[in-house]
């Protein structure tokens, strides 16, 4: 995440509170936990295992020749031949239908796609030809490579699996595309429908129910699992009031629909959560503490201020205190459950392992947890999940001198050399020298309009950063638009902007009018 580097300016700690809170809400708000109805419904979401799966995803830690082997194996993989202009990012092999031979899911992109839309084919053998063929392509709504997953259920209850694909696309909403196995137009090969394009703002799960007996041992089919879509009221001034719609298959339409609409008090659902975290182990606590948290009240009567941020990281291992100015990274070592809701830490300076932490939280609510430490001066008191309804307070404690920039860059800029940079706020991805990069973006206005791109790892922490002076021109030529960017690398200091005199890319995006 965006704290695990050090930051030694008023501009600098300006923006990287402005990621931080981005980036988490990209993330999908402050709680991991599924939702409960109280219907009795359990929600969960599975993955039938398949039988081979290979991802290209980017690793800015790899060696070029790891990498080169790794791209090479993917491409190796698949049983078709590629188009210059596809980007290959995943490839299944699963048996879709009752035959003996496996089929071959293929993700791609198309890079020359102003959309930047995820797209999946599926290759089947042909015994006529004695190869492989493509059987069906289909498009999805994703187009973030991270957070896309395809998945083989059997939704219907038939014993033939769907193909599910999840994502997020361009406006950051969940998404989630469902395949169905049907007739082919041409009477033969294998072929899918779309029956289920739904995008949400909130979370999108699958409800499952216990199947039968008869079903299990292939003796009939059985119901099929509606699709829960999570969204916030809108008519409610409670954040936690939600709108649960509820889709459902319908045979006259052989596609999913909307049937069922109701409203879920936000007590309700705060409830549920937290009965259901204070019966996790420590691992459970560990996840629900996952990401940023902000300083919202001292224990301290005086002489301690606020907004103090500690980001917790299981995976890593890592607990990261940041005071505004400076910052220091823990180890993270053990983890124990107290009796009432809380969990003990134990955790040691990364550089200087004679400083030692043991830090006592105790829950209080969803987004908010009381903690004392011991061997931590200062740092004791309310801490609050780093949130949408912190950012405008973040933004206002900055100094003036920054602010947001109006200029809203959107799709796929590209020039000559192959670069690429798709915008789709606040995320981005670029693609030079065979690579692709995706991370977070802010555009801000100091001495002149500054970009500045967080790349990020797959385990979500910041790899590296890049800061331009940026340029932006708009030009009509007859019915299309020329959208110009000039990208300069710069270094941002506490008063003025450094301009490197080399490396400026320049990007394009040609667009039809009214586009």
């Amino acid at each position: 995440m965006i704290f695990a580097y050090n930051i030694q300016v008023m501009h600098s700690r300006y923006i990287v509170i402005l990621f931080a809170a981005m980036l988490t809400l990209s993330s999908g708000g402050c709680s991991k936990f599924a939702v409960d109805s109280g219907s009795g419904d359990g929600i969960r979401r599975t993955e039938t295992p398949v039988s081979e799966t290979l991802v290209l995803s980017d690793n800015r830690d790899e060696e070029p020749a790891a990498l080169e082997q790794r791209v090479n194996e993917l491409f190796s993989q698949v049983r078709i031949p590629m188009r210059p202009e596809d980007y290959l990012l995943q490839v299944i092999n699963a048996n879709l239908d009752i035959d003996q031979l496996e089929e071959q899911i293929i993700v791609y992109k198309i890079k020359s796609d102003p959309e930047d839309k995820i797209r999946i084919m599926v290759a089947d053998f042909d015994n006529v030809r004695n190869t492989y063929v493509i059987a069906w392509q289909g498009e999805t709504q994703g187009s973030n490579n991270r957070s896309f997953t395809v998945e083989l259920q059997d939704l219907l209850g038939d014993h033939i699996p769907e193909i599910l694909c999840y994502g997020r696309n361009s406006r950051g909403e969940q998404t989630l595309d469902v395949f169905r196995k049907t007739a082919s137009p041409l009477g033969f090969g294998i072929f899918f429908t779309p029956v289920a394009e739904i995008s949400s703002t909130g979370s999108i799960e699958v409800v499952e129910r216990p199947r039968s007996e008869a079903y299990r041992l292939l003796q009939r089919n059985d119901e099929s699992f509606p699709v829960a879509v999570f969204e916030k009221d809108p008519e409610s001034a409670n954040i936690n009031d939600l709108i649960k719609i509820t889709h459902y298959w319908s045979h006259q339409d052989a596609r999913y629909k909307i049937g069922k609409t109701e409203k879920i008090a936000g007590q309700v659902i705060a409830e549920k959560q937290l009965a259901d975290l204070f019966a996790k182990d420590a691992d459970g606590f560990e996840q629900f503490l996952l990401g940023p948290w902000y300083r919202t009240k001292s224990a301290a009567a005086s002489g301690s201020r606020l907004g103090e941020i500690i980001h917790f990281d299981p995976k890593a291992r890592k607990i990261v205190f940041y005071n505004g100015e400076i910052q220091e990274i823990f180890h993270w070592q053990s983890s124990y459950r107290t009796i009432y809701r809380g969990l003990y830490i134990n955790c040691v300076n990364e550089s200087i392992s004679t400083i030692t932490k043991q830090l006592s939280i105790s829950v209080s609510g969803l987004d908010t947890y009381d903690l004392l430490i011991k061997g931590g001066e200062g740092w004791d008191g309310q801490y609050k999940r780093l949130g949408k309804d912190l950012q405008n307070s973040f933004l206002s404690a900055r100094r003036k001198a920054v602010s947001l920039s109006s200029l809203q860059l959107s799709g796929l800029f590209r020039n000559e050399n192959g670069v690429e940079l798709f915008f789709a706020s606040p995320h981005f991805t670029l693609r030079e020298n065979n690579r692709e990069m995706s991370g977070g973006y802010v555009i801000y206005s100091f001495d002149g309009e500054i970009l500045e791109l967080k790349i990020l790892k797959e385990n979500g922490l910041v790899d590296s950063t890049r800061t331009y002076r940026l340029s932006y021109q708009e030009e009509k030529r007859g019915n299309q638009v020329l959208r110009n960017l000039t990208l300069q690398p710069a270094v941002v200091g506490s008063s003025s902007v450094e301009v490197k005199t080399s490396g400026s890319i320049r990007l394009q995006q040609i667009a039809e009018v009214g586009g």
